[in-house]
This record gives C-alpha cells, structure tokens and sequence, in this order.
C-alpha cells in the first residue's frame, strides 16, 4: 500500500479488497480523497463495510459488490488502483487492464500484487508471476513498470506501473 504514495486527496479503487484492511489504510491516508472498492464476495463486503463503518458513514469510503469485468462508476479520474492476488481470475486480464486504465488520470498509479500460494511456491515462483504481470501492464499501456519484492514465505511481488500522460501510448 505504501509504494502507490496515497495523499490526501487521492482518489483509490481496490479490487478485491477481502476483510477492507487496506481499505482502511487508504482511508486513513487519503483523508480528504475518496477511497472505492469492489469484491465479488458480498460476505467480504458486509465485512469491508463494518471495518471502515466510520468512513462509509460520512462517504469517504465506497465498497460494491461488482466484479472486474463489471466496474461501476467511479465519477472522476482515479489516482491510483490496487489489486492483490486477484488478477489470475480475471477473464481477459489485459483487456481488463485496459479498462481500467482508462479510469485512471494521466499518471495515475496501479500496483498489482502476486504471492503465489501454489503448492511448493518459490522466489522463483514469484519472480515468475512478477514477469506476468508486468507483460499484462505493458500489453495494457502502462509505462515505468517497476517490481518490488517483499521477503516473504513465498515472497510477494508488487509491480507498480503509471499510466501515460500521452493517452494515445
């Protein structure tokens, strides 16, 4: 969470969400920005929204029940877009990309996430997943992909990318 830079005004979706944890970190960080989320998991919503009940009472925080390929409306431009471990479900990943790309403003930020939970999974498992994804990102127009990687048991990779200010890229 801390690699897509969230400031106060931002604008964040979240994709897949689960329990909200992150939610309510955007929120706290994006304290006068709006901060959205969808999960296809109506159980994960009811349990996102008594998590950030405080901020979805007064509006700055906006959980649906919607899946990728369905996006709501999200009014304005977004400044930065998160999903963990949820984009190796996606039907047509680049072109949901692509859709989403066209929700972010000029040099917005996305960060995709991928700890893979195979049986046996290894760094090079990660590095693996990692090398996906950024071919996604590339495929979809995104530009200064870079990867960090979390020391974790698998280790998690977070690839970060922004959208071109030149929308025609």
């Amino acid at each position: 969470m801390s690699l897509l830079e969230v400031q106060p005004t931002d604008r964040v979706l979240e994709i897949g969400f689960g329990p909200g944890v992150a939610i309510a970190e955007f929120a706290g960080r994006a304290t006068q920005g709006h901060i959205f989320g969808i999960d296809h998991s109506q159980a994960m919503v009811r349990h996102a929204s008594r998590r950030n009940a405080a901020a979805v009472r007064v509006g700055r925080v906006h959980l649906t029940h919607a899946s990728v390929e369905q996006l709501p409306s999200f009014g304005d431009p977004l400044d930065a877009i998160l999903a963990v471990n949820s984009v190796g479900f996606w039907p047509d990943p680049v072109e949901r990309l692509r859709e989403l790309r066209g929700l972010l403003r000029p040099a917005g930020r996305i960060a995709l996430v991928s700890q893979p939970r195979c049986p046996g999974a290894t760094r090079e498992t990660t590095v693996r997943a990692a090398e996906e994804l950024q071919d996604m990102l590339t495929h979809a127009g995104f530009t200064q992909l870079r990867v960090k990687t979390l020391d974790l048991d698998p280790p998690v990779a977070c690839v970060l990318a922004i959208n071109p200010t030149d929308m025609t890229s």
